[in-house]
């Protein structure tokens, strides 16, 4: 192997690298990056065998070939160093030397042979969607799904197509998040994938995310593993088994109380209540009277706190436990300046809305607390 390529883009094409790449693992192999030099450039590749992702850099190639690197000493190298260009070229079997400027590198490699075997998608449905709507999409309910290992089918969002659009949806079990957007421009072909969805793995939404770029994102199912490609990159995952909850069912429709503020000023309001909760007990009390709700919380090792937030509300008292994190959540990935609050009684969950916002559709569902 021995190439030459341009130092800022073989940076661009490494860093995303960083978040699959397992810091922690048995496997020494997931710890490494794949380079492989072929006629028109080098290609990259890294996996966690649930996640892979690849990419590429324009090159000159001098010999072919390839070698597993260790991730982190090489993105370290390769972004400490200078001069525009890098030359890399395994003059020791399962060593590279990396040169650029006046630096010279030799750090020690595995042989391509025990990298673990990307997936193939093969064919199957297709779809394609700007890529900036995709990304704004995930950022509205990634929050919302679910880190507990032993409720795996919630550890993802599920992902359905329908009518020209793409409709999103995670739920922890606390709480629900959902948004449905119009702007798919290709939609699926071959199997039919409106009816189900797929459910995708928070890990590969929060790499996706972390993507530059414009353009389309293309995704593609198979029968156990999808693809999203954007430019030169292409990510790789495992579907998440099992039957995600039926979320329509579990959003309110009967919530009478509908209540409009100003997003900033009850965000903010909530977070500096939430100051005087316990790491435990996570709760702040809603106290719902005409013109305005009043925001506390009360922790007998800390002391109180107590703030008013003016609304549009002209019905009868009532209370509500909320944790304040998960409304934060809500209000920071709103884009508009009011929400509205659906309620119903302290036993009802609170349905969070934009107001007038981009989406065809998006909410928030929040279960109440006992305080």
């Amino acid at each position: 192997m021995d190439v030459r390529l341009n130092r800022s883009d073989f940076l661009n094409e490494l860093a995303p690298m960083q978040g699959i790449v397992e810091r922690k693992t048995t496997i020494p192999a997931l710890a490494h990056i794949l380079l492989t030099a072929q006629e028109g450039g080098l290609r990259l590749a890294a996996s966690d065998l649930d996640v892979s992702l690849t990419s590429s850099c324009e090159a000159d190639v001098a010999t072919t070939g390839g070698i597993a690197v260790q991730a982190k000493k090489l993105i370290e190298i390769i972004r400490a160093i200078n001069g525009a260009d890098v030359h890399l070229k395994e003059e020791e079997p399962q060593t590279l030397t990396i040169k650029a400027g006046n630096s010279r590198f030799k750090i020690r490699g595995m042989r391509p042979e025990d990298f673990p075997t990307l997936p193939k998608v093969g064919e199957g449905a297709q779809a394609t969607i700007p890529f900036a709507d995709f990304r704004r999409m995930v950022s509205k309910i990634i929050f919302a799904v679910s880190a507990e290992e032993s409720r795996f089918q919630l550890n993802g969002a599920l992902m359905k197509f329908k009518a020209g659009g793409m409709e999103m949806v995670a739920t922890d079990g606390h709480r629900l998040a959902l948004v449905e957007n119009k702007g798919l421009e290709d939609g699926p072909s071959g199997e039919d994938v409106s009816e189900e969805g797929v459910l995708v793995p928070r890990k590969a939404l929060q790499e996706l995310q972390r993507f530059e770029g414009e353009g389309s994102l293309a995704f593609v199912r198979g029968q156990h593993h999808l693809s999203f490609v954007l430019g030169r990159r292409t990510l790789i995952c495992r579907i998440l088994e099992g039957t995600f909850p039926d979320y329509e069912r579990v959003i309110s429709k009967d919530n009478d109380k509908k209540l409009i503020f100003d997003r900033r000023n009850l965000a903010d309001a909530v977070r500096r209540v939430a100051l005087l909760t316990g790491d435990r007990a996570r709760a702040v009390r809603f106290q719902f009277e005409p013109s305005q709700l009043v925001i506390s919380a009360a922790n007998p090792d800390l002391g109180e706190a107590v703030e008013q937030v003016p609304c549009d509300y002209s019905g009868e008292e009532f209370r509500l436990g909320v944790n304040p994190d998960y409304m934060v959540d809500f209000l920071s990935a709103v884009e508009t300046d009011k929400v509205r609050l659906d309620l119903k009684d302290e036993n009802t969950q609170a349905v969070g809305y934009p107001v007038d916002g981009p989406d065809e559709r998006y909410l928030c569902v929040i279960m109440p607390m006992r305080i």
